[in-house]
């Protein structure tokens, strides 16, 4: 394809690509979801006494609507793309807050003897931050195929390294940006990649773009080129936003934070889980958690005691040491899921199969795995054999979220961040769990715990929770 038949490709491709019809269609599940809040509210309250409020009058709230919707685009949740998750689930939870107790204020101080309205409006807040986040993501993985879904985006990259950010934005669509070109520094003649096409950098290619009123550049740094220097710098008029990605990728922080030294500019990081009050905040969210999820839980555990016990002769549970904050050795409970004489079974298979040694060796655990009870199978697909680590998590040894604790022939794998990763409490779920989980390697696996610590917030802490739900009830990455 050459720089002339560019606007005629992207328009076949592209005409109706738009921010708007992303941002509406966001808009119109945000007013379904308030209005499931309500309902959720007016429902908790209805289910108390009857007495109070009727249940189905929750719908005339509807009138509220246009308030919600004003306050999600003043937090920028419009048009929705590529917002990152915990703030995302941060502007809701805010937003939310503040509507909701508005409404549920000025109906009490209006009449007194509507308290129960005002009550049911304050529940619908804790199930806002948590059914919003969860319906953006189910509009994104529903929408995120069709042709209008998104905006196109220019991608400026060595031709070495196109493939990285590419493939990045093709395999996850939800991201909501799509690639439309990519621009290299040099001709290496190659014409498209994954049905992309490209071009060397050139005034005919600028020209061609500009006629196309893409709005988003793409940038990826050159080793030795900065991108003022570089001759990409001089598209930098041409686009409404620019997104760099640095060459170094050391620091991995949606949260750094600016210091401008002069004129020099500097990016400051923390880790935010040395700080007492951060520390404070993470377990008193554990302990609601606990609170809040006990009525489900227990009954459920009690339930897979009988089913572990019946399967099989063993133990119920099954205690396993793990390095865990610090570098301390932890016990962590999960049912047992396995043959009671797995351990030497396992030493046998390995040292009879090849492949199966090189799996264990990649991963620490095996696909199919022979040692693994009927029951077994069952909870280790749903990972409810992790279940009885909440009582680690009741004790403080383990939180909710948080790198997973790992074996002492594990450690090595961690190479020089081993230190870092595991200065903080290790969790029952965490950035690799909803990653892909058994399907993660380790290199990915230190990369995402980098990542948790570098960027934390409890509102990263809710996501990840959040989609741990959604990853446990779909079953995808677990064996």
């Amino acid at each position: 394809m050459t720089a002339q038949e560019f606007p005629t490709w992207f328009k076949s491709h592209f005409t109706h690509t738009s921010s708007f019809a992303t941002g509406i269609t966001f808009m119109l599940f945000d007013f379904i979801g308030v209005m499931l809040c309500f309902g959720a509210g007016f429902f908790t309250v209805n289910a108390v006494d009857r007495t109070f409020i009727v249940f189905r009058d929750f719908v005339h709230y509807w009138i509220y609507l246009p308030a919600f919707a004003a306050a999600f685009f003043a937090a920028h949740l419009y048009p929705g793309i590529m917002l990152q998750p915990a703030e995302e689930v941060r502007r809701f939870s805010l937003t939310s807050f503040f509507c909701f107790t508005g409404i549920a204020l000025s109906i009490a101080v209006e009449t007194d003897d509507r308290n129960a309205l005002s009550v049911a409006l304050l529940l619908a807040v804790p199930f806002a931050t948590f059914t919003l986040p969860l319906m953006r993501e189910a509009v994104r993985a529903f929408f995120a195929p069709f042709s209008w879904w998104g905006i196109p985006v220019v991608l400026y990259a060595q031709d070495k390294n196109k493939h990285i950010i590419t493939d990045k934005l093709l395999n996850k669509p939800s991201f909501g940006y799509k690639p439309a070109a990519i621009i290299t520094d040099t001709d290496t003649g190659h014409s498209e990649y994954r049905g992309i096409p490209i071009f060397p950098y050139s005034q005919e290619i600028e020209k061609r773009l500009h006629e196309c009123k893409i709005t988003t550049a793409i940038v990826m740094e050159q080793r030795d080129t900065s991108l003022s220097k570089s001759p990409l710098g001089s598209l930098l008029s041409d686009y409404r936003y620019i997104i760099t990605i640095p060459y170094h990728q050391s620091l991995k922080g949606v949260s750094l934070s600016v210091r401008d030294f002069g004129g020099i500019l500097g990016f400051s990081a923390a880790n935010r889980l040395t700080r007492s009050l951060n520390l404070l905040l993470k377990r008193f969210l554990d302990v609601v958690l606990l609170i809040i999820s006990s009525p489900l839980t227990v009954p459920v555990m009690v339930l897979l005691c009988i089913l572990v016990k019946l399967s099989s002769k063993g133990p119920v549970f099954y205690g396993h040491k793990r390095i865990g904050k610090n570098g301390k050795h932890i016990t962590t409970w999960k049912f047992r899921s396995m043959v009671v004489d797995a351990d030497k079974r396992l030493k046998d298979l390995l040292e009879k199969n090849p492949e199966l040694r090189r799996e264990w060796n990649e991963h620490q655990k095996l696909e199919h795995d022979p040692r693994i009870t009927k029951i077994g199978k069952f909870l280790r697909k749903t990972s409810l054999d992790e279940l009885p680590q909440l009582f680690n998590i009741l004790i403080g040894n383990m939180s909710f979220v948080g790198p997973r604790p790992i074996v002492e022939d594990e450690k090595k794998k961690y190479g020089d961040k081993f230190r870092y990763i595991f200065s903080v409490t290790p969790g029952l779920s965490g950035m690799w769990q909803i990653s892909g989980r058994s399907s993660t390697g380790y290199e990915e696996r230190v990369m995402l715990d980098t990542y948790y610590i570098q960027n934390w917030s409890i509102w990263l802490d809710i996501w990840i929770i959040l989609q741990t739900c959604v990853v446990v009830v779909t079953r995808k990455g677990a064996y």
